[in-house]
């Protein structure tokens, strides 16, 4: 963890002295923008950092080695949150989500509640042999699975994310279409995230999506339901690669270079919020890994009587120009 914190250490000294590009804010401020909040309609919970992998593009540096991890206590003030904030939508993520084992708990407590679940999973968590009451739950709750899944190619995917990952996420498609995730008619939504393997933006989304459907299918029979390309976030894990690799000022350069105004309208912090495994909101999750809070105020979810209204400033920094290149992040 001591070696963790020095080199994200080093990152923030070296940031200071060579970064080139201009604040966040003053590329609002020059396109006059104003970025707040409009009707908060979903909540990311993360429930932990604990992580299976130690995926070379996270925001959060979530691993084995992470103890962070959302206790029962949490859990309920988490639902009693959710139900005050009458949400639409509850986005559950981590780390590796599936390895608190609070998650059957929180899903079982938040389903009578009728907002859309999601689950974020790295697919191999979700089939370690463990999880089958999980995966039933899932199941019977029609819990949207989002899965991620960086490329096709398995040299790639594996330099990302770690040896032998990517043919235990194909084998988890084929089961998960196998109980009905992504068949028509199921009712079992099942989407797919594609980050890039390296310091580059994504391709197009719909051309991504179309090779990937016609690739899955083709070659292992697996369906589903979209797919989603996102830039990389220039922090945690990814910020420290870029550092080493070299690749970090022409990335961050890109990422500015590349600022669609027409963007911000669209962000997924203008419709949500995240609570961290110990409680405290943010704007997102991408602000949770940078600590910083929510509107840049420290608050509680027991301190909240629901979500904050219209209007509400949303904290911005560097590396929100990821979520507004290109097509952005919504």
């Amino acid at each position: 963890m001591c070696a963790v914190r020095s080199s994200q250490k080093a990152a923030d000294d070296f940031e200071e002295e060579f970064m080139v590009i201009e604040p966040f804010a003053l590329a609002l401020s020059k396109n006059g923008l104003n970025l707040t909040r409009g009707q908060t309609r979903a909540l990311q919970i993360n429930v932990g950092l604990i992580c299976n992998q130690t995926c070379k593009h996270c925001h959060l540096e979530a691993g084995p080695h992470r103890e962070e991890m959302m206790t029962s206590q949490t859990v309920d003030e988490v639902v009693a949150f959710a139900q005050r904030g009458h949400f639409e939508t509850i986005d559950i993520t981590g780390g590796a989500p599936e390895l608190n084992p609070n998650l059957v708990r929180l899903i079982n407590k938040l389903s009578p509640l009728g907002p859309r679940i999601i689950l974020r999973s790295n697919l191999t968590a979700l089939m370690d042999g463990k999880r089958d009451l999980l995966i039933g739950l899932c199941k019977v709750c029609c819990v949207v699975i989002v899965a991620s899944l960086p490329s096709l190619n398995k040299a790639q995917a594996e330099s990302q994310r770690g040896e032998g990952v990517f043919q235990k996420c194909i084998n988890a498609l084929k089961r998960l279409n196998s109980i009905g995730y992504g068949q028509d008619g199921s009712g079992l939504e099942i989407n797919l995230i594609a980050n890039p393997t390296g310091a580059f933006l994504p391709s197009s989304q719909g051309q991504v999506e179309k090779r990937f459907r016609i690739d899955l299918q083709k070659k292992w029979g697996i369906v589903f339901n979209h797919l989603y390309t996102f830039a990389n976030v220039p922090l945690g894990r990814f910020r420290q690669w870029l550092f080493h690799s070299g690749n970090f000022a022409n990335y961050v350069q890109e990422l500015a270079a590349n600022f669609n105004r027409c963007a911000v309208e669209g962000l997924m912090c203008r419709s949500l919020m995240s609570v961290s495994w110990d409680g405290y909101l943010y704007d997102c999750d991408f602000n949770l890994a940078k600590g910083l809070f929510i509107a840049g105020q420290k608050r509680h979810i027991s301190e909240m009587d629901g979500p904050p209204p219209p209007g509400t400033s949303i904290a911005v920094s560097n590396h929100c120009y990821a979520c507004t290149a290109g097509p952005g992040f919504s």
